[in-house]
């Protein structure tokens, strides 16, 4: 059963575990498999190295996937055909959706197969049965010591510790659940990647707005000026703190640094955020100037 818009579609290739290219709708994309993470097969990188069984994920793919065979693509929201399109597209572009090929839930297979975990790092899966089926999977993957489960038998040494990375997960998971259930009581709680079209309206009127963000990292510009992203290419909307040097400038800093930045993965943070102020658009970029850590908050503003 589908929850969310669905097109028709037909394999290209299985690029990865986690990654394929389809057509559909009159277009080729890659798509970014929600709710998995397998590992690196291609490149890899510190923090993700490539692995055997990353090798075997992207194996599995291919033989689930097979170039031309038709598939079904599900987004996690509802909204009309074409919207779904552009909304629901990760940092670099890539279309977010589920999967299922002839009756089967690719996600939920790749996950209890022991290919990834249940990766809600963005969020658990916006409806409520492939939520459940997902974790349902997954605690049989682990009860089974499947697959990424069992790295010394699967990669002969641990080449990522899921166990600390799903605790990180999991909080900025709850976050993002927490920010979905507000906003189902204002609609006016944005989010900086999902209304980032609305965001660039807004920010060309100067507007005021609470908008709720992954805050992923800062650096230095102009000498004393500070910009935090949120790691996206595609929705790069971004904070500002014109004076990082002020007594006010460093609070803020030190907020990010101890509650919200983290250092992946060994060094979890909540990562996510409601920041509100004035938007402002800078070389076509929507951004909030922020003056105080008190624009920063865990809860929206009342």
């Amino acid at each position: 059963m589908f929850f969310g818009t669905t097109v028709e579609g037909t394999v290209v290739r299985a690029v990865d575990g986690d990654t394929a290219r389809i057509r559909a709708d009159g277009r080729e994309v890659s798509i970014r498999n929600l709710a998995l993470d397998t590992e690196e097969s291609n490149s890899g990188s510190r923090t993700k190295p490539q692995t055997p069984w990353g090798r075997a994920a992207k194996a599995e793919a291919q033989r689930l996937l097979p170039n031309d065979v038709a598939v079904t693509l599900e987004f996690p929201g509802t909204e009309p055909l074409a919207e779904c399109w552009e909304k629901h597209r990760d940092n670099f572009g890539r279309v977010l959706g589920f999967v299922h090929a002839a009756g089967l839930d690719f996600q939920e297979h790749m996950i209890r197969a022991g290919y990834s975990p249940y990766f809600v790092k963005y969020g658990y899966a916006e409806f409520p049965d492939h939520h459940a089926r997902y974790t349902a999977a997954e605690q049989e993957a682990q009860a089974a010591h499947r697959g990424v489960w069992d790295q010394l038998a699967v990669n002969g040494a641990e080449a990522r510790n899921y166990a600390l990375l799903g605790v990180w997960w999991h909080l900025r998971a709850q976050a993002i659940a927490a920010y979905r259930e507000a906003r189902i009581g204002d609609p006016l709680l944005f989010n900086s990647r999902l209304d980032y079209e609305r965001l660039l309206m807004l920010a060309s009127h100067d507007t005021g707005a609470i908008v709720f963000t992954e805050l992923r990292e800062y650096h230095r510009v102009g000498g004393r000026h500070v910009v935090v992203t949120i790691g996206s290419l595609q929705q790069p909307f971004q904070l500002f703190v014109p004076d990082a040097d002020s007594d006010a400038g460093q609070a803020i800093l030190r907020l990010f640094d101890n509650r919200y930045i983290a250092d992946e993965p060994d060094h979890p943070r909540r990562s996510y955020a409601y920041v509100h102020g004035t938007l402002k658009l800078f070389d076509g970029k929507p951004e909030i100037v922020v003056r105080a850590p008190e624009q920063i908050s865990d809860e929206p503003p009342s």
